[in-house]
């Protein structure tokens, strides 16, 4: 690492996620008005998003009022009567077709170091490629009544949880060391969370509707380690001259990153699909390209390559995997956490190190019917082009 890149690891590694409250998007970012936040770069114009973004956003307008059915709704948007912002450029991660809206409850992670800097993410709806969940994008009924109940009754379940923050670095740390990879597998530490619910709330939660749910969908946990990789990132910003990530993530159109030494500034590339086994009958040309905020657990060093900690995801993903998966930990990834001491895991992924060593890492995301029909269709790999690590490094310079 040069100098710059040293400092921003260690502003990184600094920091001590935990998760904080429930809360609103209202609240938490000051987000009024028709305004929705969407995963990935910021489209151009802001409401040209891929049809599943656009079906949660229909859904997201009735769920808020703004519209009285999901047709008002998709009028109203295509009319541009609503503002489209990327979430990470607020701190906050929303996975895939997923949109936040000033109400949504949010998940919040403070950094017990920097008790100032924090970050979000809304709750997960656990649930198949076949069910209505926010990420996956459907226009439905069945859509805005799942959002109701993530958010009134789930949202208001487990926020009494937090009487004081949770330290969330150790949970991972136990994952990873159990088979968990951090972004697609989180069966390890969705048990742990379903415990410290329980522990924390009692008789009222445990054995109710919301727990069952918890503990029957291991995605729910996925959310919480967005918001807390989004903050550890967060933190390396402003860094001068740094080419570490600090926001990573596609919206379906393009896939684009942030580093550290050029805070705000997304650099992007088009976003192609990911590969991988899809539904049928479903083929590459009718899936969306990548897309969610997960990728921040990618940018931090977890899911693809953590791999080597969670031999399911080395299973799914046996006939997809590039040569060098499991090399690339090692080049592209500048430290091993002091916060994970059980597993030993690498994080830190550094634009320059990709550049030099002329080797783009490779990211797990969920595979979505671009027609916003049939939901989520799978899991797979994308590897981005060189283009965005090194026009970030060309900045710089």
């Amino acid at each position: 690492m040069n100098t710059a890149d040293t400092v921003a690891i260690k502003k990184l590694l600094a920091v001590v996620p935990a998760w904080n409250r429930v809360t609103t998007a209202a609240e938490a970012i000051g987000l009024s008005g028709r305004t929705l936040l969407h995963c990935g770069p910021p489209a151009d114009p802001p409401n040209d998003l891929v049809i599943p973004i656009l079906n949660s956003a229909a859904v997201a307008c009735v769920y808020e009022g703004w519209a009285k059915t999901l047709e008002e709704a998709t009028e109203l948007i295509a009319s541009g009567g609503v503002a489209f912002i990327a979430a990470q450029d607020r701190n906050v991660a929303t996975p895939m077709a997923a949109v936040v809206s000033p109400s949504m409850k949010l998940l919040e992670f403070v950094d017990l170091n920097e008790p100032t800097r924090r970050a979000w993410a809304p709750l997960n709806g656990g649930g198949t490629g076949a069910d209505p969940v926010p990420r996956y994008g459907r226009k439905s009924q069945a859509a805005l009544d799942f959002l109701r109940y993530l958010n009134d009754r789930v949202g208001e379940a487990i926020s009494p949880a937090t009487t004081d923050p949770i330290p969330w670095l150790p949970i991972i740390d136990e994952a990873l060391t159990l088979g968990d990879d951090g972004h697609l597998r989180h069966v390890e530490a969705n048990k742990i969370l379903v415990g410290i619910l329980r522990e924390r709330l009692g008789g009222g939660f445990a054995g109710s509707d919301t727990d069952a749910f918890v503990e029957k969908w291991p995605f729910f946990h996925l959310n919480y380690w967005m918001a807390a990789s989004k903050l550890i990132l967060s933190a390396a910003a402003g860094t001068k001259d740094s080419a570490i990530i600090t926001a990573f993530g596609g919206n379906g159109n393009k896939f684009g990153l942030q580093i550290a030494g050029l805070p705000g500034r997304w650099f992007t590339v088009q976003a192609t699909p990911p590969i991988g086994k899809i539904r049928e009958p479903h083929s590459i040309e009718t899936i969306v390209g990548a897309f969610g905020d997960s990728a921040v657990a990618e940018g931090l060093g977890l899911g693809a390559l953590a791999q080597s900690y969670c031999p399911d995801m080395q299973a799914m993903h046996k006939d997809f995997n590039p040569d060098d998966l499991l090399d690339l930990p090692a080049i592209l990834l500048m430290a091993v956490h002091p916060g994970l001491p059980k597993s030993q895991a690498r994080v830190g992924l550094s634009a320059r190190a990709v550049a030099e060593n002329e080797a783009t890492p490779v990211l797990e995301l969920g595979i979505a019917d671009k027609a916003g029909i049939d939901g989520g269709l799978g899991v797979g790999l994308y590897r981005p082009p060189m283009a965005p690590f090194a026009d970030a490094c060309a900045a710089l310079d």
